[in-house]
Formats: C-alpha cells, structure tokens, sequence
C-alpha cells in the first residue's frame, strides 16, 4: 500500500473529526504523505430527505450549512496559499468545535445547537497562521461549484452513497473507502493495528462492504455527556 493518503473531510462532522485525529496519530508514527481535501455534508446531503433527522433535531440540516461555510474558507486559504496549509486549518476549524466546552444540556438537541451555530471562524485561521480576513469566504457561494466537484469526486471514489469520512488510497487510482467510522481516535500501537487492518481491506481487489449500525457517540470535549451512548447520527 502507498505511502500517499487523500483524506477527505467535513468539519462539521464528529465522526470524520475523530478519524482524522487518528490519521494524524498514524503519520506521526509512519512516513504517510496526507493530503486534506474537502467533501461537502451539505452536497452529499441534496438528494435525501432530512425528515428523520429533523425528528432527532430541527438544526440537523443547519449544522451541514455550517460545514459548508467552513469549506469555502478552506478553499479560499487554499487557493491563495497552498493546499500545504489545509491540514493545519482543518485541525484549528475542527478543534473550534469539538474542543469547545459541553452545552448546559445533556441530550442530543444541545450537541446538534453547537453544531449549527455559526461561530467567528478568525481564530481558527489566526492559530493556523493564515490571514484572518479569509473568513469572509465563509459566504461566497462563488467557491460552491469547485466545492460540488470535489465532493462528486470523493464519492464517486467509492462508487457513491456515502458520507465522511473519506479515505482515499494511492490517490487519484488507488481505492478508497469511506470511515472507519470510530467513537474515539485510538493512540500508539493500536493506532497503527488499526491502520493495518483498514489498509488491508482497501487493498484487497473487490472487497465492498463490512458494516454494523450500532455506533456511539464520539468522544469530544463538546459532546463529552453524550459520548458512547449509543446515536443514529450519520
């Protein structure tokens, strides 16, 4: 398996958050080129229905929008100074979110409120050391069609009908899977078996699908009360 590795992510996802911290735990133990490229919730989402998720919380379709605006800064900063610089972004706009303190509430609704909830995205571009006046490409929906592309692209790498996280292999041929999906980001050696096994499977020539429905919540500092309690979140 190559040393190379897309990763392709949504801020606004926990799921992808946690993976992403695993990534990273694995290129700092492995020699593993990682290129941060985004995939839009939001676009993914056009075609289906949200009406189950408004029933777990009327914000759901809010917080991909958020996602959504997090990428268009992603993609202003990345045109403007290199797609060397998306990583480091990606960690600061994530850790906005899911650093940020646990809401007063203890459910569901009170995650899914911070999620949806537009923030100042300055301070995240300041600690990535980028000009914090890029934030204002939060609303330029000038950057939505290069986004859809993008987007289109990451999920066609798997044969459609997925979510985020993205990971794609030996890119732009090699395969790609969409997950693992984890509740937490594992460290060390279990960081790297977990790495193995995945890399095994997206090697292996018409290997498709391994899938269980049961998931828990992801750990994070802002969903800490509900994390591994047992969620439908997708």
């Amino acid at each position: 398996m190559s040393d190379r590795l897309e990763f392709f992510f949504d801020p606004i996802c926990p799921f992808c958050w946690v993976t992403s911290r695993w990534v990273v735990e694995v290129a700092r133990q492995r020699p593993l080129e990682v290129t941060w490229r985004p995939v839009s919730l939001a676009i993914l989402n056009e075609e289906i229905s949200y009406e189950e998720r408004l029933r777990a919380s009327e914000e759901y379709p809010d917080s991909h929008v958020r996602g959504l605006e997090m990428l268009r800064v992603v993609h202003a900063a990345r045109e403007a100074h290199g797609p060397e610089v998306v990583g480091d972004l990606y960690t600061a706009l994530g850790a906005l979110v899911w650093d940020a303190d646990p809401p007063e509430g203890d459910d569901f609704r009170a995650v899914m409120h911070e999620m949806a909830r537009r923030r100042d995205l300055r301070p995240a571009l300041e600690r990535a050391g980028l000009p914090a006046d890029l934030a204002d490409a939060a609303d330029d929906t000038a950057r939505d069609d290069d986004l859809r592309a993008e987007t289109e692209e990451a999920a066609q790498r798997c044969g459609g009908g997925v979510g985020t996280p993205i990971l794609s292999f030996s890119p732009p041929d090699g395969p790609a899977l969409f997950g693992p999906v984890i509740d937490a980001p594992p460290s060390g050696d279990d960081a790297l078996r977990l790495w193995d096994a995945v890399a095994t499977l997206a090697q292996w020539r018409g290997f498709a699908e391994l899938k269980r429905t049961l998931r828990s919540f992801p750990d994070t500092p802002l969903s800490s009360k509900l994390a591994g309690t047992g969620t439908t979140v997708r």
